[in-house]
């Protein structure tokens, strides 16, 4: 297992529920390990596996679909 963590920064949250939403949403794509996402910060945290998923592809997600209000890129840091 190659475990990477990946910055993200979160668009169009208005409450918690919307992190808790986004969370359960990257927990069910295959590669994501954990997901950890904060509404106070507009950001979040995805551990994958890199020798199944590549970073940009957590950004494919449905959450993140053009039909969602939620949007993210990848904070390089």
């Amino acid at each position: 297992m190659n475990k990477k963590e990946i910055k993200l920064k979160i668009y169009g949250m208005s409450c918690d529920d919307c992190a808790v939403t986004i969370e359960k949403n990257l927990l069910t794509q295959n590669g994501i390990i954990d997901a950890k996402v904060s509404y106070e910060e507009k950001a979040g945290i995805a551990t994958i596996d890199a020798d199944i998923i590549k970073p940009e592809d957590i950004l494919k997600n449905r959450i993140f679909s053009s039909d969602s209000k939620y949007k993210a890129i990848i904070r390089k840091e």
